[in-house]
C-alpha cells in the first residue's frame, strides 16, 4: 500500500497517485515493516494542569517534560508486551507526560516488545523535544506521547491515509464489499465478539484475539485471481465502546473517498486503525469463528441401560447422525474444492507480497500544494520544456525542493510516456536514478521528482562559459561516467525488471548538489523479463547521435543499444564536444567521433581532453585513456562487440592500470565528416541532418530537423 493525494480517483485520471514526499507525516519503507507514519505536533500552550506550575522558564518546563517522555518510552515495551497495550504517565503539573502504546492484536508478547522498542526509538529520533504531542504508526504497533491523557480535537480529526497504488478490476463491487466488511468488523470490535477464545484443547491452535480488535475476509469478485479482501480494525483499549465506534465510523469512509478503486489501504488515527488488502497480511486463523460449546452430557448416552435401546430409539439416533455425516461429507468436498481452487489461483499471481507493497500518503502533493510550491507554475520557476511539457522548480512548505513535470494539454506523446514512467518508477530505486516523489492527477497531470540543483550534464559539457565547464573537473567527470555505468548496471542486470532506457543522453543525466549523476526520464524505456535479451520495435524512438545503428535502422533494441548511447556520452564527457558537431569550424574538419578514433590510433589520446581541463593539468592520463577506449568499445557497429555495463565498470575500476589486457576497439559504427561549404548536405558519408551513414552506405531518408530538436525534448526534463 502507499500514501496518495486526497480526493476521489475515478475514471481514466486515476492511474496512480504516488506520494512519497511527506511534510508533517513521514512515510518510509524499512525492514519488513511496510509503512511508517509519524505525526509531530508543533509546540503549543501546554494542557492545563491540576495545579499551576511553578514560576520557571518554558525551556526548563519542556526539558522536564521531555525527560519524563523519554523515561516513559523506555519503560513502555516491558509494560505493554504482556497484554499488548499500556497507558502510563509520569511527573506533575505541566511537566507531566503520558505515553500510550499498543501492538496489533495478533502480535505475540515477545514480538510486541520488539515492535514497541523500534517505535519508541523512532518517535524520539523524528520528533524533537519541542513537540508536546506526537504519534508514530508501524504496521504492527502504535506509540504516542502527550501532555494530557484526554484526546484533543486535533487528535480526534487526525488521519494518516495510505493506499496501495494497484487498482482492482471491479471497483464498484470492491467498494460495496468493503463497506459491508467494515460494518461487520466494527460491530465485532465494539461489541467485543472478537475477543472470545476457548480454553479447551481443541482450540489451542487458534491465536488469542485481543480486545477491541477484529479481522475478517469477504469476496468481492469471485472470478478474479485475488477477488478476496482482508480487513483489520483495532481501537485503543483506553477508549469507551462509543468512542471506538465513532472513531471507526469516521475512518471507514475516508479510504474510498480518497482512493477509490485501489487494491487496499490503511487509515491511521490516534484512537483507531483500519487496514484492508487483497492479500493476506495476518494469520487467517483469526477469521475462524470460536469453536462451539461441547454438547450436553446426556444428549446421546442418556439411556437408562443398553438393554433398553429399542428400534425406535436406534432410528431416533441414527437418522440425525446420518444427516450430520452427509452434511459433513458435502462440506468436506466443498472445502477441498475451495482449497484446490485457491492453490490454482495464488494471491496476485504470486507477485504481491508484503515486502513488495509500497504505501503513499494522500494530500501532500495535491494540485493546490504543487501550485503553491511552483508559484502557480510561474515563468520564474520554469526549468525547461520538452515533448512531455514543462518542468518547474517547486518548494514545499517544509522547504524541500522538488521538480514538477507538467503534462502539456497538446502533447500527443506525453500521456503514454506518463503511464510508462509511473509503471517503472514504482519498481526502480537506485542512487544513480532520479527518484519519483509523487504524482498528482487532479485537474492536471503532474509528476514530482527530487530536485537536481545542478540540472543536466549537457549544461556543463556544452556550455559556452569556460568557467562553468571548468566546474566539471576531471575527478567529477570520471565520477559521473562511473555513476552512469552503475545506473545502467542496475537497469540491465540488478533490478527486478530488465529495463532499456532507449533515450540515454547528457540532457537525461541530472546532477545533484555533489555532482552525482542520476539517470532520468523513463518515458521511452522498455521493460523486459530477466530471460529476455531484446526486442524489435516498429517505431524506434530516441535521439539521433545516441541511437545505435541496429536500433536506428531496423528497430532492434537491447541492452547493447543503451551501451552505445553510453559510449557516446563518455566521449562527449571527455572531449566536451557534441558528437554530431565538427571538431573545429574549418571546412575540412572531421566529426568528433572520427577525430577521437584517429587520435587514439596514433596514441595521442590525451590531446582529446576538453581544453578547459587540459590547461589545469589536473587529470589522470590513465583514466582519460581508459575512458576513451571504453567509449570506442561501446560504439562498435556489431552489438556483440560492445561490453555490457558490468564489463565497463570493471574496466573503469582498473583505469590506472595498463590497457594491454583490454580488447582493442575497431572502427566506430558511425562515420562523421563535414560536407562542403557550398552544400552542407552534399558530402557522402556525412552524419548531417539528412540521415545516418554506417561505413560507406548511403544516408537514410531525411527525417531529422535542421535545428537538432530531438524526438522527445528540447531541453532536459
Amino acid at each position: 500500500m502507499q500514501p496518495s493525494v486526497s480526493g476521489h480517483l475515478h475514471g481514466r485520471g486515476a492511474l496512480f497517485l504516488l506520494v512519497l514526499a511527506s511534510l508533517a507525516v513521514v512515510v518510509t519503507m524499512q525492514d519488513s515493516n511496510p509503512f511508517t507514519s509519524v505525526d509531530c505536533q508543533s509546540s503549543g500552550t501546554p494542557a492545563p494542569a491540576p495545579s499551576p506550575s511553578p514560576s520557571s522558564s518554558s525551556n526548563l518546563n519542556n526539558s522536564t517534560f521531555w525527560s519524563n517522555v523519554v523515561a516513559l518510552l523506555d519503560a513502555l515495551p516491558s509494560a505493554a508486551a504482556p497484554s499488548g497495550f499500556a497507558s502510563i504517565s509520569r511527573g506533575n503539573g505541566t511537566s507531566r507526560a503520558f505515553v500510550r502504546g499498543i501492538c496489533r492484536g495478533d502480535a505475540l508478547p515477545a514480538d510486541c516488545a520488539k515492535y514497541l522498542r523500534n517505535a519508541t526509538m523512532g518517535i524520539q529520533s523524528r520528533c524533537n523535544r519541542s513537540s508536546r504531542r506526537a504519534g508514530i504508526w508501524y504496521d504492527k504497533c502504535f506509540v504516542s506521547y502527550a501532555d494530557t491523557n484526554a484526546s484533543t480535537s486535533q487528535e480526534l480529526q487526525f488521519r494518516s491515509i495510505l493506499y496501495n497504488i494497484g487498482e482492482v478490476g471491479d471497483k464498484g463491487a470492491f467498494e460495496n464489499t468493503y463497506y459491508a466488511l467494515m460494518s461487520n468488523l466494527t460491530k465485532r470490535v465494539v461489541n467485543g465478539s472478537g475477543t472470545t477464545t476457548s480454553s479447551s484443547s481443541s482450540s489451542s491452535s487458534l491465536p488469542s484475539v485481543a480486545p477491541m480488535f477484529a479481522t475478517g475476509e469477504a469476496v468481492y469478485d469471485a472470478a478474479a485471481p485475488n477477488g478476496t479482501m482482508y480487513g483489520l480494525l483495532q481501537c485503543m483499549r483506553d477508549r469507551t465502546p462509543a468512542e471506538c465506534e465513532q472513531c471507526l465510523q469516521d475512518s471507514v469512509g475516508q479510504l474510498p473517498s480518497c482512493c477509490y478503486g485501489h487494491q487496499g489501504g490503511v487509515v491511521l488515527g490516534y484512537n483507531c486503525n483500519l487496514r484492508v488488502e487483497i492479500y493476506t497480511y495476518y494469520d487467517l486463523a483469526l477469521d475462524a469463528p470460536p469453536p462451539q460449546a461441547p454438547p450436553p452430557s446426556g444428549f446421546i448416552g442418556q439411556s437408562q441401560g443398553k438393554k433398553r435401546f429399542h428400534t425406535s430409539t436406534t432410528l431416533a439416533v441414527a437418522l440425525p447422525v446420518g444427516t450430520v455425516l452427509a452434511a459433513a461429507a458435502i462440506l468436506g468436498i466443498f472445502l477441498h474444492r475451495r482449497k484446490a481452487k485457491r492453490k490454482k489461483t495464488p494471491p496476485l499471481d504470486n507477485n504481491i507480497k508484503e515486502e513488495n507493497i509500497r504505501f503513499v500518503e494522500p494530500g501532500k502533493l495535491s494540485i493546490a500544494v504543487l501550485r503553491t510550491a511552483t508559484n502557480n507554475f510561474s515563468e520564474e520557476n520554469k526549468l525547461g520544456e520538452g515533448g512531455f511539457g514543462e518542468v518547474f522548480k517547486g518548494t514545499l512548505e517544509d522547504g524541500e525542493e522538488i521538480a514538477v513535470k507538467r503534462l502539456s494539454h497538446t502533447s500527443s506523446q506525453g500521456f503514454n510516456e506518463l503511464k510508462n514512467e509511473l509503471v517503472l518508477a514504482a519498481k526502480l530505486k537506485h542512487r544513480n536514478l532520479v527518484q519519483l516523489l509523487g504524482v498528482c492527477l487532479q485537474e492536471e497531470k503532474l509528476l514530482a521528482y527530487e530536485y537536481m540543483p545542478n540540472r543536466s550534464l549537457d549544461t556543463f559539457l556544452f556550455s559556452g562559459n569556460p568557467v562553468r565547464r571548468r566546474q566539471l573537473d576531471w575527478s567529477k567527470r570520471f565520477g559521473i561516467i562511473c555513476g552512469i555505468a552503475r545506473g545502467l548496471l542496475y537497469l540491465h542486470e540488478e533490478s527486478r525488471l530488465k529495463v532499456i532506457h532507449r533515450d540515454l543522453k547528457p540532457s537525461n543525466v541530472l546532477l545533484d548538489a555533489e555532482m552525482n549523476p542520476k539517470i532520468s526520464d523513463f518515458g521511452l524505456a522498455r521493460a523486459f523479463s530477466n530471460d529476455q535479451s531484446g526486442d524489435i520495435t516498429r517505431r524506434p524512438v530516441g535521439t539521433l547521435g545516441y541511437m545505435s545503428p541496429e536500433y536506428a535502422y531496423w528497430g532492434n533494441v537491447s541492452t547493447k543499444s543503451d551501451m552505445f548511447s553510453f559510449g557516446v556520452i563518455v566521449i562527449e564527457t571527455v572531449t566536451g564536444r557534441r558528437n554530431n558537431s565538427p571538431y573545429d569550424q574549418s571546412a575540412g574538419s572531421m566529426s568528433v567521433l572520427s577525430h577521437v578514433w584517429d587520435k587514439w590510433r596514433t596514441g595521442a589520446t590525451t590531446d582529446l581532453l576538453d581544453p578547459a581541463l587540459a590547461e589545469s593539468q589536473q587529470f589522470s592520463e590513465g583514466e582519460v585513456v581508459t575512458c576513451i577506449e571504453v567509449g570506442l568499445l561501446c560504439v562498435q557497429e556489431n552489438p556483440a562487440d560492445r561490453p555490457d555495463a558490468s564489463a565497463v565498470l570493471l574496466m573503469l575500476s582498473s583505469a590506472t592500470t595498463s590497457s594491454d589486457d583490454r580488447r582493442v576497439p575497431a572502427r566506430p559504427a558511425f562515420v562523421f565528416s563535414t560536407a562542403s561549404a557550398d552544400h552542407p548536405r552534399a558530402a557522402a558519408g556525412a552524419w548531417s541532418s539528412d540521415g545516418v551513414q554506417i561505413g560507406n552506405k548511403q544516408p537514410s531518408t531525411p527525417m531529422v530537423s535542421d535545428n537538432e530538436v530531438t524526438i522527445t525534448e528540447l531541453q532536459p526534463r
